[in-house]
């Protein structure tokens, strides 16, 4: 039995989850498995109401489900940032959800923009990380309101934060598919001075995986 966290959340949100529900629950039957789906009213709404985007106690709640379905943030009555942050991000971060990842499959009978492309040549799974990097959310500005105004956005990379990362992509490749070919892209993509470290990390690793 698996517990699901549903957090439809606002703006298209709660229509996208309503429709991805009834996908689970017709993926349940044809696959054979139970859930139970909890609904939970974080968002721009109850923010409204009570002053209060998601405490603590609310992410140690989290970690009783096996999976989080979110619909979307962001509420027309609420200043940008604060559902954002308060919200997607700090589940986030409290539970460390370090890994984004994105399956990327075309299906029989789906066009395609591609000329002469078919699903045996789309199928493709995009590995990103999660928690570093600009969602550290730090940053300033100098010679704020003058014609000189610059505005600083830190791009934040550990090492632990990219082995990790590297590591999922290697041990899933492995599991997915044998037969395919790995290719290794760096999250960090600015070929100016400030990607070059963040870059570094994410090229160095994989070699010393590779021999481990």
């Amino acid at each position: 039995m698996y517990k699901i966290a549903v957090m439809p959340g606002d703006g298209t949100g709660p229509e996208v989850v309503r429709e991805g529900m009834k996908v689970l629950e017709a993926a349940s039957k044809v696959c054979g498995f139970k859930y139970e789906a909890h609904t939970l009213d974080y968002g721009g709404d109850r923010y409204l109401k009570t002053g209060v985007v998601l405490s603590d106690e609310e992410v140690e709640g989290l970690r009783k489900y096996d999976a989080i379905f979110l619909g979307a943030v962001g509420h027309p009555d609420v200043k940008p940032g604060i559902i954002e942050k308060g919200l997607l991000l700090k589940a986030r971060f409290g539970l460390e959800q370090y890994i984004n990842l994105r399956p990327v499959k075309l299906y029989p009978g789906v066009e395609t923009p591609l000329k002469n492309k078919g699903p045996e040549d789309i199928d493709f799974v995009v590995v990103r990380e999660n928690n570093e990097g600009l969602y550290c959310g730090e940053g300033s500005f100098e010679n704020k309101g003058t014609p000189q105004e610059i505005a600083l956005q830190i791009s934040r990379n550990t090492r632990k934060g990219a082995e990790r990362c590297i590591r999922f992509a290697f041990e899933y490749t492995r599991k997915r598919n044998k037969r395919k070919n790995s290719r290794f892209a760096a999250k960090p993509t600015c070929s100016l001075t400030p990607g070059i470290y963040g870059k570094g990390l994410f090229t160095r690793w994989p070699r010393s995986i590779r021999m481990s």
